[in-house]
């Protein structure tokens, strides 16, 4: 049987689709991107056989993966277990997935959905025809988000309040001195903590982000900051700045 190429369907900003794709490259597999705008990522997902969410993984098999824990555990597996996956990480990791990856995309999309330049930032790394569809759909396709998300004051605030809760119990992890979340060595959970923590801490060494020098309002731009000084935010950008490097 002839094997086509292994491609990762995704919204580029996305945290899901970043811990999906860290894992891809930490494992050495080779995969092709196809990146799409939010909402117009449906058909995409769909037609790849997967669901309304992103990441969609269509193996080299034709094996279809549409979620970004699949998609690691199976990157794993082609690897011969190169991304560490022990009981204590995977509970850190669903944990991780369930708690802090909806808190900080609600905080970020907050953050993101007002600028008028956000479909330009986007320019170059999805089809061009989807940014003139949302350019004249923009009003309604900002109320779909927002309500989708609950992107309000008071969705806003829990999240807030839950980055902190989880940043705290990061902190207490390390507070021991452990290299990592679960000991000696690099593993899922310290992937996806980082991955999902850098909507709210903006490391520059993700791919196809938002820039990270892309100027917030300065209570955000203060709360980023704080965010950062932290003993979790600190580790996630030292996992940004030394394996997220070793995995591209």
């Amino acid at each position: 049987m002839t094997r086509t190429p292994t491609r990762l369907v995704t919204i580029p900003f996305s945290h899901y689709c970043e811990k999906a794709r860290w894992s891809l490259t930490h494992c050495g597999v080779r995969f092709a991107e196809d990146p799409h705008m939010p909402l117009l990522h449906w058909l995409p997902a769909l037609r790849a056989g997967g669901g309304r969410t992103v990441p969609v993984l269509v193996a080299d098999d034709a094996r279809v993966l549409a979620d970004s824990t699949d998609i690691a555990a199976w990157a794993d597996a082609r690897s011969a277990g190169a991304l560490r996956r022990e009981p204590a990480a995977l509970a850190l990791e669903d944990d991780f997935d369930r708690q802090l990856g909806p808190a900080t995309r609600r905080w970020g999309y907050q953050q993101l959905l007002p600028r008028e330049d956000l479909l330009e930032l986007m320019r170059g790394n999805v089809p061009d025809w989807e940014l003139a569809v949302l350019r004249v759909t923009r009003p309604l396709a900002t109320a779909l988000l927002r309500r989708g998300l609950e992107v309000t004051p008071a969705g806003v605030a829990r999240s807030h309040a839950k980055i902190d809760a989880v940043f705290a119990r990061v902190g207490e992890l390390l507070a021991d001195g452990r290299r990592y979340l679960t000991g000696a060595e690099f593993s899922i959970a310290d992937l996806t903590f980082a991955a999902l923590a850098s909507p709210v801490l903006r490391p520059a060494e993700v791919p196809f982000g938002i820039p990270a020098d892309l100027v917030l309002a300065p209570a955000a731009t203060a709360q980023v900051a704080a965010w950062r000084a932290t003993p979790a935010g600190r580790f996630a950008l030292d996992l940004y700045a030394h394996q997220r490097g070793l995995s591209a």
